[in-house]
Parts: structure tokens; C-alpha cells; sequence
């Protein structure tokens, strides 16, 4: 019996264990192939719906899906991987033996160095989305009482700060319909809000950023922010209690066990095939893995990216367990759809981010995509199909 071990549940993770399934029965040695997944909790967390209001949905019991498909599960947090002796630890103690293991650990949130021992929030995990969501319903409990509480400041311009600080106005008008006076910063340390889009694009977005009346302060970074007190580098001072990071995140700490080329996020450079080349027997896919998408471009942490790179590392880690030549990944379309509040998204084509949609019809994308694209079938049957590794062009 050969044993696959999947570090982490979230998107990359998920896929690479129902696509082992589903290539193991191909070959027919499904029986010959123990197949693991270890996550922190049972739980498939939907994270672009992590801004939203209303998140509870926002995630899946993993064991829906991999108790039919003979996987096991296992909760717990991995504290340490020995790439020599083949084994992970945990850290209630436990160790997990692998022959192959594919590296799906995600990444987690980075936050600027002013705010690392301060209080703030965010929504990197459901936890913390939760946590969020309480303190802005014990805000609403209070009525507000002062300038500081009906202040709100999101720190990140890039996609999930501009999805988070376009809810927000709509957000709290529900939670608080009698109240008003709020106001909205969103603190970027680029020069300009978008500039990973097209001009077209970035035009829309400020536009949607000033009709909602979000004030925006691009080219700054935090200085501190202590006792309700932020201060920016231009020395302009905003006094709130609600301070959201979306600064953007680096990858799992758990990749610094391996040898290998990584990038300034942390993610282990892979070959072709989502192998580590100094750790052939590791894969790596989602988050973890620096990837490319085809000659010109890598994978972004996105899950579009990680979904896909799932499906191929889990059904080249069995072909590699059972001397089957590998399928190398290719991912060339790319393209992205921006929520920009009630009644309002972007959806782009090309890695230019070229405008292609706005306004109800890119608002209707947007909804389809979270929730139903990125969630797998309630089909056992049709989730395997869709585990199938395909290039996306």
C-alpha cells in the first residue's frame, strides 16, 4: 500500500485529493493507494467570500466529499515536515509517513510591520471574517457613539481590500439603517488604486470608489497606529476603531523545510509537472507553488489558480506512484472579476486586466462565480468528473 499525504484543505488541496481518486480508479489501483488529507479543520474555506456580509455558507465540511471517496481525513495543525525521512509532524505529536506528498499549505496574511502588534482585523480566514463581522454587529449594538466608531479604514488597495471597502457602506447601512455619518479610507502603498489592470479598468474603479465616497490615500503606508490613532506617512491622522488589513499574503511557512528556488512570497519554485526538482517525490500546487502558467506568465494566489493546479498535482502525484508518465499543468486564460459593491463588479480578460464587463452583467458573473463555480457539486459523481486535469486557454 503506497500512501499520498495532502498538506492542507483549501482549494488546491480539496482538488488534488478528489483528482487522486479519480486517476487512482483510472489505472485501477485505487486499493493500492491510501490517500490522506490534513487540514487545520474539517472545513473547505470559500475564501473570496470571506469580505461578504453574510460568509456562514462561506464554508464546506471537507468530509461531505472525501468520506465517499474513501479519504481520510485528518485534523490538525502540521508544525514541521522532514523531507528526508518522508514524514510530516503535527503538533499534537503525531507524524504522517508519506511516499508522495503534494505541499497545499496556502499562505496566510502579511501585514504592514506598523500593524503586526496592533489590533486590527481581517478577513484572511473564516475566523478572523467572523470576528470581523462581530465587531462591526457590536459597533451597530452601540449606536456609534462617537467619530472614531463610524470610522473605517481598510489598509490594501488590491482586489480583496477594493472588494472589502466597496461592501462596507452597504454593509453597515443594513446593520444600522437609522445611523449615518460614516466614512470610508482605503490606504494603498502603490502610487495609484489598480495598477495590475488596464487603464479602462482603473478608471471604473476610481469612479466606483468616488460615487461611493471612499477616501482614498495612495502612495502612503502606515506609520502607526496605537490607541484608536493611525497616522500616515504623509502625517495625516485618522482616528478609528475598525482597521481592516488586506495587504496582501505570503505563503505557508511550512516550504522553508524544502530546498529550492522561491520567490519573495515564499512559494517553492516547481517544474512542469508541480514537482519541487531538489524533492521529486513533493508536489506542490495553490498558493505554495510558483508556477508557471505557460512561457510568459506565473500563477497568481488566486483560486482559480489553485483549483486548477490541484487537479493536475493530485493526478501526476499517482501517475508518479505508479511509474505513469505525468502530465505537465498549463493555465494561459486568465481573468478576474472585481466586486465593487450593491449592483456593481468588473470583469476582465487577459493578464492586462482588460475591461470587458461592468454594471449588472459583470455583477451577475460575479455571483455565479461565488456561488457556484468555486463550489464543488453536491455530486459526488460530477465532482470527480470535474477533477479532471485540463489546460485552461
Amino acid at each position: 500500500m503506497k500512501r499520498l499525504v495532502i498538506a492542507g484543505g483549501g482549494f488546491a488541496g480539496f482538488w488534488s485529493a478528489v483528482s487522486a481518486v479519480r486517476q487512482a480508479s483510472r489505472l485501477n489501483r485505487r486499493e493500492a493507494l491510501d490517500i490522506m488529507v490534513i487540514n487545520r479543520d474539517g472545513y473547505l474555506g470559500i475564501r473570496p467570500r470571506f469580505y461578504e456580509a453574510s460568509f456562514v455558507s462561506a464554508r464546506v465540511t471537507l468530509a461531505k466529499w472525501l468520506d465517499p471517496l474513501g479519504v481520510d481525513l485528518v485534523v490538525g495543525e502540521i508544525i514541521d515536515v522532514s523531507p528526508a525521512a518522508r514524514y510530516v509532524r503535527l503538533e499534537d505529536g503525531r507524524t504522517v509517513a508519506y511516499d508522495r506528498l503534494i505541499l497545499a499549505t496556502g499562505s496566510r496574511l502579511n501585514p504592514p510591520t506598523a500593524l503586526r502588534t496592533g489590533s486590527f482585523f481581517s478577513t484572511d480566514t473564516f475566523e478572523e471574517a467572523a470576528a470581523l463581522d462581530r465587531h462591526l454587529r457590536a459597533l451597530a449594538a452601540s449606536g456609534f457613539p462617537t467619530p472614531a466608531s463610524r470610522t473605517f479604514v481598510v489598509v490594501g488597495g488590491g482586489l480583496t481590500g477594493l472588494e472589502l471597502v466597496t461592501a462596507l457602506p452597504d454593509r453597515l447601512a443594513r446593520l444600522a439603517p437609522s445611523h449615518s455619518g460614516f466614512t470610508f479610507h482605503l490606504v494603498e502603498h502603490a502610487p495609484d488604486i489598480g495598477l495590475a489592470y488596464a487603464p479602462d479598468a482603473r478608471r471604473h474603479i476610481a469612479e466606483r470608489l468616488q460615487h461611493l465616497g471612499i477616501a482614498v490615500h495612495a502612495g502612503q503606508d502606515v506609520v502607526c497606529y496605537e490607541d484608536g490613532q493611525m497616522t500616515l506617512t504623509t502625517n495625516k491622522r485618522l482616528s478609528t476603531q475598525t482597521v481592516i488589513v488586506a495587504t496582501g499574503v505570503t505563503a505557508s511557512p511550512l516550504g522553508r523545510a524544502f530546498c529550492g528556488s522561491r520567490d519573495e512570497l515564499g512559494r517553492l519554485q516547481v517544474d512542469a509537472y508541480l514537482r519541487l526538482p531538489e524533492h521529486p517525490e513533493v508536489l506542490a500546487a495553490g498558493d505554495a507553488a510558483l508556477a508557471r502558467t505557460d512561457p510568459d506568465h506565473w500563477a497568481l494566489m488566486s483560486c482559480q489558480h489553485a483549483m486548477v493546479q490541484g487537479k493536475f498535482a493530485g493526478h501526476n502525484a499517482v501517475n508518479m506512484l505508479f511509474d505513469e508518465d505525468p502530465i505537465p499543468y498549463g493555465q494561459p486564460l486568465y481573468r478576474t472579476c472585481l466586486d465593487l459593491g450593491p449592483g456593481e463588479a468588473l470583469a476582465t480578460a487577459g493578464w492586462d486586466r482588460r475591461l470587458r464587463r461592468t454594471g449588472v452583467e459583470a455583477k451577475s458573473l460575479k455571483t455565479e462565480i461565488l456561488t457556484e463555480w468555486i463550489y464543488p457539486p453536491t455530486d459526488i459523481a460530477k465532482t470527480l468528473a470535474m477533477a479532471e486535469p485540463a489546460i485552461v486557454s
